[in-house]
């Protein structure tokens, strides 16, 4: 037995048992070996140990095998208070062929930690079997265990080598029940080339023991090992892509995931984690559908896969991504997402050689210096992109390396610089091939029926961009350019409609565009086409700014199958309205709202909370209003302040932006920035009663026997156990917990 301050070995018939502090951190055998030879397993426990050298830190230790010509020599000496050297020569007598070797650690059983370079996890549960993640034969640099936070009782005890690090590959294994240890360790397959081995004598291991009792220091060595691996997969990468033969282009619309709450990102203005008030809510992919319509008109093998929509698991999302022979994988990112969508990259691209292009509504990824920091990503794409993605992947299929001709792309030269192309100019929507829609695409699930539209439900676009100025809506601004607006014609936009309706099967049409009914002559044109198709006998729906409306296109959109019109009021203060640059006559909106009612085509109204100058007062207005226009359904919000958006500029110029966390810009739950006369809670607390207050008017709307036919319909739909709970639940929030809401803004 040595010692020396805080560590004691201790060296037994069969091992190396370690103390820190009189604690052993190992446990049976402690530190041992093992050899594997044409798949027999022979351990230290079948070898004898005799100590040739025992001086006060050191010592050296012969361990001899009894059914094998071989033995090692050990070296072992304590650094300090927090290392031992270990370093083990292996001395072969007779011809031998040996498969494996493993340097071994039994430890403490109240260590409930693995470690495995920058993987961890916990160690299974004891039953009667071997357990333990995968024996991968990943070169690893570390291995080691570490007890629970909170629950500390010995340090993080870690076993580093010194060896080539392509030699050695960690494990982790959790024996059977009546073994009392967690066991870590090294194998290493060879020492020479080949298994089969002459006499001689043979290097195995340079390592040493490691403690640490400050976690950070763990957790900060973990990280660097994590950036290592990660930067040089990326450089193999690179390499590998050099030599890369496929051409395949997958768009993806990544799985995006909260606990159990969807994420709503590709198609929508308003990227953010679903609450429960919205179902099925599922806006389609525009810009990937296009995209991936434009690469398949032009011969390029291109598939789009929305993830969301198939509600695929991150894990699951991981293994196909992994399986699939591609060679350019186009993510679409949002700003509430960035950080999650950043993280899964980073897994897909430590074991996948493919190029990476990055997309979407995001100002952070259109700035060059994002590139410069993110050697993962190879290029960024832009504002609208579909024709930047189809130039960009023509270009690298043809193994060109200079795309300084491409607009709207950000890229790297030969040199590493990096280089943003100028902008893309707004171009003919007529030039791009309607959106794909193939069979790997869930289409029964893109759900946004407004008016209660029926279902399966195609959602189209007539037109792009918005020649008004509301300083908080982010794809005016950051996707088209501000003002610049462009419409399909007319004949082409009736194709699509009677293709998705005659040939699909749809059973309605929803058109997101972000303000449909510009220009009075197109609307009735449009019309006009419809009916002559006989297409009006098929519901559908707009996105429409009310104050552009008048009697007569909605009389004539009625006689075309209008059923249901979203319209945009944001607030009851006209001045609010005016300072957000909206550009809305609210007395001839609400008059036109009153107006497309009595037509009997439903109406979805929108407000948001937080409107630059909103007070409490404008806050109540605004709920009142949305009562008094007794819509079918309503959306209320808080306002957010997107980056690229003016609204953003103007706030952060103030210093009212409270955080630039991007995974908090949802407007569902939070709000980010300081209103001017309230506090971010009273904002939080405003929408949460606004839609109490909603439901409690819906109730009396709906009277005793609306009632009971709703607690019908829910029987019907689910089971008689299901309505009673929700009914249970209903009243219990009537009686207890309503008044907590109503009346007390």
């Amino acid at each position: 037995m040595i010692t020396k301050e805080n560590i004691k070995l201790a060296c037994s018939a069969v091992g190396i048992n370690i103390y820190w502090n009189n604690l052993e951190v190992t446990s049976g055998m402690g530190l041992n070996a093992g050899i594997n030879t044409l798949g027999l397993w022979t351990d230290s426990s079948k070898a004898e140990w005799k100590i040739l050298d025992n001086r006060e830190d050191s010592l050296r230790v012969k361990v001899v095998f009894k059914e094998l010509p071989l033995s090692q020599i050990w070296a072992i000496k304590i650094l300090g208070g927090s290392q031992i050297s270990i370093t083990i020569e292996v001395d072969i007598e007779e011809q031998l062929h040996i498969d494996e070797f493993r340097v071994v650690c039994l430890t403490n059983s109240c260590y409930k930690t693995w470690i495995q370079d920058f993987r961890q996890g916990n160690f299974p549960r004891p039953n009667q079997n071997w357990q333990g993640p995968p024996l991968d034969c990943i070169p690893a640099s570390l291995v080691g265990v570490r007890c629970p936070a909170g629950g500390k009782l010995l340090p993080s005890l870690i076993l580093k080598h010194q060896n080539d690090k392509e030699q050695m590959f960690s494990f982790v294994q959790k024996p059977p029940l009546d073994i009392d240890a967690h066991i870590i360790g090294f194998r290493r397959m060879s020492l020479k080339a080949g298994s089969d081995y002459s006499p001689g004598q043979y290097h195995l291991f340079s390592g040493t023991v490691n403690f640490l009792e400050k976690e950070n220091l763990l957790d900060e060595e973990i990280e660097n090992l994590r950036k290592n691996n990660f930067n040089m997969a990326t450089k193999e990468r690179k390499s590998t892509l050099k030599t890369s033969k496929k051409q395949k282009v997958l768009l993806a619309n990544f799985p995006w995931q909260r606990q159990e709450k969807w994420g709503v990102r590709a198609g929508s203005r308003w990227p953010h984690i679903k609450d429960r008030s919205e179902n099925n809510y599922l806006p389609f992919p525009f810009f990937l559908a296009y995209a991936t319509s434009l690469l398949l008109e032009n011969d390029i093998d291109a598939e789009l896969i929305d993830f969301i929509a198939e509600a695929t698991s991150e894990d699951d999302f991981l293994i196909r991504i992994e399986h699939m022979d591609l060679d350019i994988l186009v993510v679409e990112t949002s700003i509430p997402s960035f950080y999650y969508d950043m993280k899964m990259i980073e897994k897909i691209v430590s074991k996948k050689q493919i190029f990476i292009v990055l997309c979407g509504p995001h100002p952070e990824i259109y700035k060059p210096e994002f590139l410069k920091c993110n050697d993962h990503i190879d290029f960024v794409l832009f504002g609208e992109y579909e024709f930047t993605l189809l130039e960009l992947v023509r270009t690298v299929f043809s193994k060109k390396k200079d795309f300084s001709s491409i607009s709207g792309l950000i890229w790297r030269d030969r040199e590493n610089n990096v280089i943003k192309n100028c902008a893309r100019k707004p171009f003919g929507l007529d030039s791009l091939p309607w959106p794909y829609r193939g069979e790997n695409l869930p289409m029964e699930k893109y759900w946004d029926l407004p008016g209660n539209i029926p279902h399966p439900s195609a959602q189209m676009v007539a037109s792009r961009g918005c020649p008004f100025s509301c300083n908080f809506c982010l794809w005016p601004q950051l996707m088209f350019g501000n003002k610049i607006y462009r419409a399909r014609d007319v004949n082409d936009v009736v194709n699509e409609m009677e293709h998705l309706i005659n040939r699909r099967g749809f059973k309605s049409i929803y058109f997101d565009d972000d303000t449909f009914n510009v220009g009075k002559s197109r609307m009735i044109s449009l019309c006009n086409e419809i009916i002559k198709r006989k297409l009006n006998k098929t519901p559908w729906a707009i996105m429409a700014k009310a104050d552009l409306m008048d009697m007569e296109i909605l009389d004539k959109m009625k006689e075309a199958g209008l059923h249901a019109v979203k319209y945009g009021v944001e607030n009851a203060s006209q001045e609010l309205v005016d300072r957000c640059g909206k550009n809305l006559d609210l007395k001839k909106a609400i008059n036109i709202i009153q107006y497309t009612k009595s037509l009997n085509i439903n109406v979805h109204l929108t407000f948001s909370f937080g409107l630059p100058g909103e007070t409490s007062e404008t806050i109540r207005d605004t709920i009142e209003l949305a009562l008094k226009l007794d819509p079918h359904s309503v959306q209320f919000s808080i306002i957010t302040p997107f980056p690229g958006t003016r609204l953003f500029e103007e706030l952060d110029k103030k210093g009212k932006i409270l955080t630039k966390d991007f995974s908090m810009y949802d407007g569902h739950c939070s709000c980010v920035f300081q209103p001017d006369n309230l506090s971010p809670a009273d904002l939080e607390e405003a929408k949460q009663f606004a839609y109490r207050a909603w439901a409690d008017y819906k109730r009396k709307k709906r009277g005793l026997r609306g009632n009971i036919r709703k607690f019908i319909n829910y029987w019907q739909g689910h089971s008689i156990g299901e309505a009673i709970r929700k009914t249970s639940s209903y009243l219990t929030y009537l009686c207890f917990a309503r008044r907590k809401f109503v009346g007390k803004i």
